[in-house]
């Protein structure tokens, strides 16, 4: 039998235009990468640029350049950078910005942008020391809570800082954004504004070295939470089994049990 025929079928297609008027047809913008840089208590790395006069910070990277791969840029200006050759193991966000974007530098005739956000992975305080900035680019580097970070960069790259680093710690798809938005669903951990606040281990009036011997442990406690920032809770009904919930962390939660040797 027959497949029927479409009206398509029968249209003379169209030549194919020069080579050089099918580029000029392209559209064209920039390429940047960056990356989402931790120290062990999960802090973003930020560097402070000499030539933004507005003051505002960056994430590590830069601009992509001619027969350069956006990963390849990305490792090339955190050593640069840096100092440090780092293995980037995931894209965590891809956004576009318009070439009108208020955020841009005024004056600069930007055709419009796209932005690659890598994973650079958690620093040792050996690494962090290691640290060695360029000093006509960069005066200073810092480790800042997320919610410090965004008030140093400007307003869409702390969209795009928050995005990526939630996906990270989601260990979610890449986030798309363009503008500072979401392109797609927004993310669990972007819908409940999920930041991770920093405990140093210094700062801790725990003990976090071995149990002594003459202190048995007769009960333990954690928080534990799913992907989306909330908080599982564990309620023990009966000896056969228990009920497991969870709860925003914003909602106040009271939590009570007894244990038994």
């Amino acid at each position: 039998m027959t497949s029927p025929v479409s009206p398509s079928d029968h249209v003379t297609p169209r030549p194919a235009p020069p080579a050089r008027q099918y580029a000029a047809s392209r559209h064209a913008a920039w390429l940047g990468a960056a990356a989402i840089i931790t120290d062990e208590v999960d802090r973003v790395l930020l560097v402070h640029p000499t030539y933004r006069e507005d003051g505002s910070w960056l994430l590590p990277g830069g601009v992509v350049e001619a027969d350069e791969h956006p990963h390849v840029t990305c490792r090339r200006e955190i050593t640069e950078e840096l100092g440090l050759d780092l293995p980037l193991s995931a894209v965590l966000a891809v956004h576009s910005f318009s070439q009108n974007h208020p955020d841009l530098q005024p004056g600069t005739p930007c055709p419009g942008e796209v932005r690659f956000v890598f994973d650079g992975g958690t620093l040792t305080p050996a690494k962090v020391k290691a640290i060695r900035l360029p000093p006509k680019e960069l005066s200073e580097y810092a480790f800042l809570e997320t919610r410090d970070a965004v008030q140093r960069l400007r307003p869409v790259d702390g969209q795009i800082m928050l995005a990526a680093y939630r996906a990270r710690l989601g260990n979610t798809a890449t986030a798309h954004l363009a503008d500072g938005q979401h392109i797609l669903d927004v993310p669990a951990l972007d819908r409940h504004d999920v930041h991770v606040r920093y405990r140093p281990l210094w700062d801790s009036p725990l003990h976090h070295g071995r149990v002594p011997d003459r202190l048995p442990v007769r009960q333990a406690w954690a928080w534990c939470f799913v992907p989306d920032g909330r908080v599982v809770l564990v309620s023990a009904q009966s000896c056969a089994g228990v009920i497991i919930s969870a709860v925003p962390k914003s909602r106040p939660v009271r939590i009570s049990g007894a244990t038994s040797p």
